[in-house]
């Protein structure tokens, strides 16, 4: 390792569409640069994140990887949220041989040995998502999402699942990012209007808090739940409480977690962002990464990836989550599947959690579609 310091590349958006949510990955990987710079750093060496802001358009993110992997001199880059930015970064970090510690939720399809996957894939949460509501909602289901790759991709899946189990689609639409609550209360009027027995949003980022402001305004006291794969106590706190209130999400990580070591990264969340605030699982995820990343380049003394990859294939962090665990065969997570329902104080209620850890199925191998209520 050059130099007095070891450099992370923190790529993510700080304004834009996503900033609600990409904001909150900054927050975890800061929280755990501070943890490990307070213990000592890494073999004596201060944790530097480098910081560099997308503003949310997918030409900058790869611009912005060449910049720190060339220019900055940074071996590995925690970042991305969209798949469409993931997509622009990964050529970069595999041409020049860089990591890529990536930690959303995604569409799954995808493997490289370059990255890292420290979101769910669908087998983690549409799964499970899909039985809960097969067993206490029904199976005619609406869907509405931004109009992202993830969006089309996770509702391609859903409807395979639907399809193959006896379900029904009753409406699809897709929404341009920044589309205000008035274009959402017609579209969510037509939905309503064809009795769904749960909407399944991919909406993501600052429109889902105008999603959920539109539909309380036309649900017309009918008890259909959004159910999100990616809304998170970040988009629930810049939410009404009436908004929020009674609506599902399928996560690997709630605020409220019972583990014993939430409350500590809760508290140290808290004193840093405030008391009135929650972490989710973006939050989560980059903390747990970035530690991952600092224990490989410990154990290794460099941080390329010649090093740390060998090292983080198969590593385990005990974090808020519990049990984290990078699988050996893809680099994606083994995680627990949990689903929690919103308060109207912003938290979610854990209403299931599976009974262990999930391994991750990107590629969908072992699943043939078909889920009993």
């Amino acid at each position: 390792m050059d130099g007095e310091t070891v450099k992370l590349g923190v790529l993510f958006s700080q304004s834009g569409p996503m900033a609600v949510t990409e904001n909150a990955n900054i927050e975890g990987v800061l929280i755990a640069c501070d943890e490990i710079n307070a213990r000592g750093g890494i073999n004596g060496r201060p944790l530097e994140p480098v910081i560099a802001n997308p503003a949310g358009d997918d030409r900058r993110y790869e611009e912005l990887a060449t910049d720190l992997l060339l220019r900055q001199r940074v071996r590995a880059i925690v970042g991305c949220c969209l798949s469409t930015s993931r997509k622009k970064v990964l050529p970069v970090v595999e041409r020049y041989n860089g990591v890529l510690l990536y930690p959303s939720v995604y569409e799954g399809f995808e493997y490289s040995p370059n990255v890292i996957y420290g979101g769910a894939v669908p087998n983690q949460v549409i799964v499970p998502l899909l039985e809960y509501l097969f067993a206490s909602f029904g199976k005619d289901v609406g869907l509405i999402g931004s109009d992202t790759l993830y969006a089309r991709e996770i509702n391609r899946i859903v409807k395979e699942f639907l399809t193959e189990s006896g379900g029904k689609v009753v409406g699809e639409v897709y929404l341009p990012f920044a589309t205000t609550r008035e274009r959402f209360e017609p579209f969510l009027e037509q939905l309503v209007a064809k009795e769904p027995q749960a909407i399944i949003s991919t909406v993501v980022g600052e429109d889902t808090v105008v999603l959920y402001e539109a539909f309380n305004k036309v649900r017309q006291g009918r008890n259909v739940p959004i159910a999100s794969l990616t809304t998170t106590e970040s988009e629930l706190g810049s939410m009404s409480p009436e908004a929020r209130v009674g609506h599902l999400s399928a996560l690997t990580y709630f605020g409220s977690l019972d583990t014993p070591q939430n409350p500590e990264f809760v508290a140290a969340y808290q004193k840093r962002y405030g008391l009135d605030k929650v972490p989710g699982v973006y939050t989560e995820a980059g903390y747990a990464l970035v530690h991952m990343f600092a224990d490989a380049v410990r154990q290794a003394g460099d941080s390329d990836s010649e090093s740390i990859l060998p090292i983080l294939s198969g590593a385990v962090f005990r974090g808020p989550a519990g049990d984290k665990v990078i699988d050996l065969d893809n680099n994606h997570f083994l995680m627990r599947p949990m689903i929690g329902r919103a308060s109207e104080n912003g938290s979610f209620e854990i209403v299931w959690k599976s009974a262990g850890a999930v391994r991750p199925d990107p590629y969908l191998i072992s699943y043939d579609r078909s889920l009993v209520a």
